[in-house]
């Protein structure tokens, strides 16, 4: 399977049918010549290794098509780009499998030729691609690392120290407000001093995104019966946060998703077990909660 030609001919065509369809229903012009131009080197792909296969007709289903469209509009050009760069490394490590055991010197050039392609002219194309929620994905990153680790830690020590999931969840909620309100202000402040970057935006992407943290972390306490159910369920979105969060960014900046999730983990279940030990210290001592 992995050096089947039909194999290299119908991933080729895959990858032509996603970029045109990406193509066909951008609106950003600059975004729009880019993806034409990555279909046009993947339909010479194509049609190079066509020569070559037994096959000389292939589809793509339409659930395929459509996924990527979602994908694109979801998660934005960048990542959906690189997404599809990822999936092709495996691809090229088979070209350079059949070049090393192909003779031929005139099929060898032409191997070499699409492999340059695939690894030095898509690559510059997608780097063209400049998204304006990937120029703020630090504030986007800030919003949500510090939502995850200030609120994570606050909510386990307010669920151990109050023990009501309505006193929880309102406590939460009022120092979740307040804490997206000054890493706005703080991402504000940052930006200005940053030259070239929008400080009014930074601070829309960041507080945003704080708040979004702060929602999705305050529903266990909203809908469970106990604190502990809550905090259950409370490690769950934590898990798919950071493993969402982790992955995107992985793809985004092509760095390994284990050490991304790994950083993040830390951060906030360590500063959740830390918050864990004050909360019992503080209702054992003060006995707030008893």
């Amino acid at each position: 399977m992995k050096y089947d030609l039909d194999y290299f001919a119908f991933n080729q065509y895959r990858a032509y049918k996603v970029y045109s369809t990406l193509a066909f229903v951008e609106t950003d012009a600059g975004f729009k010549r880019i993806l034409n131009d990555l279909a046009k080197h993947e339909l010479d792909h194509y049609h190079f290794w066509l020569r070559f296969s037994r096959r000389k007709e292939f589809s793509v289903s339409s659930l395929y098509l459509f996924w990527f469209k979602l994908v694109r509009k979801v998660l934005g050009l960048t990542f959906t780009a690189r997404y599809l760069e990822r999936n092709e490394e495996e691809l090229i490590a088979h070209y350079k499998t059949f070049l090393s055991k192909t003779t031929e010197l005139s099929l060898r050039k032409e191997v070499q030729r699409v492999i340059k392609h695939e690894e030095e002219n898509e690559r510059e194309l997608i780097g063209q691609i400049k998204e304006e929620k990937v120029a703020f994905i630090s504030s986007i990153i800030l919003g949500l690392n510090d939502g995850l680790i200030e609120l994570t830690g606050a909510l386990v020590g307010f669920a151990f120290a109050l023990r009501e999931n309505v006193m929880v969840a309102l406590t939460g909620s009022i120092t979740g407000l307040a804490a997206s309100l000054s890493m706005a202000s703080s991402a504000y402040m940052q930006a200005k001093y940053e030259p070239g970057k929008d400080a009014r935006k930074a601070a829309i992407y960041t507080g945003i995104t704080y708040i979004i943290v702060v929602g999705l972390l305050l529903i266990p306490f909203i809908f469970s019966s106990t604190v502990y159910i809550a905090l259950g369920f409370l490690l769950g979105i934590i898990f798919l946060i950071i493993s969402s969060v982790s992955y995107y960014t992985a793809i985004l900046f092509d760095r390994s998703f284990k050490r991304q999730f790994g950083q993040m983990t830390l951060f906030s279940l360590g500063v959740a077990l830390i918050t864990f030990l004050i909360g019992l210290l503080l209702r054992y001592f003060v006995g707030v909660g008893v």
